[in-house]
């Protein structure tokens, strides 16, 4: 019933909503308040690639200073959100840079002792993070990366990120 992509496993849709519990009227209400949602913000091209490159790289050194086990899928989602908020143009230099770093870490990964087979499990879900962030910052019901992306926090986080 509703006008989204929704993985028919998880019940969750392209923007990261669950869908489980939905019934007919709450389908119909999400579906009204998507169509009338604002368009994502677009800053000029150049801005969106040097603003999306800063995000992902300063929540990679923010997920390192933090150092929490576990802090990874947040830092992944917030960094992806915060260069898609950006506009197309970030939101695609936010896949790019993912894709290549996920593909760099499957070979790091597997000198760090993982199986082929556990360093590919970890880039695809590495990269599904990545997308998850990507579509919350585009689905407008977020107003920050924090938010967006607070479903992925640990125990133990600095509460500066």
């Amino acid at each position: 019933m509703s006008l989204y992509d929704i993985d028919e496993k998880t019940h969750i849709d392209e923007f990261g909503i669950d869908h489980s519990n939905f019934s007919l009227r709450d389908e119909l209400e999400y579906n009204y308040m998507r169509a009338n949602q604002p368009m994502p913000k677009q800053q000029n091209p150049v801005k969106q690639v040097i603003g999306a490159v800063s995000d992902m790289t300063r929540n990679y050194f923010d997920m390192r200073r933090d150092n929490t086990v576990g802090n990874d899928d947040y830092f992944h989602c917030k960094a992806s959100y915060e260069a898609a908020d950006r506009g197309n143009l970030g939101r695609t230099t936010a896949e790019w840079l993912g894709n290549k770093k996920e593909d760099f870490d499957y070979y790091k990964n597997q000198c760090k002792g993982l199986s082929p087979m556990d360093a590919s499990i970890d880039r695809i879900h590495d990269r599904k993070v990545n997308n998850i962030g990507r579509q919350r910052a585009q689905s407008g019901l977020y107003s920050n990366s924090r938010e967006a992306c607070n479903s992925f926090r640990v125990d133990g986080i600095n509460e500066k990120y």
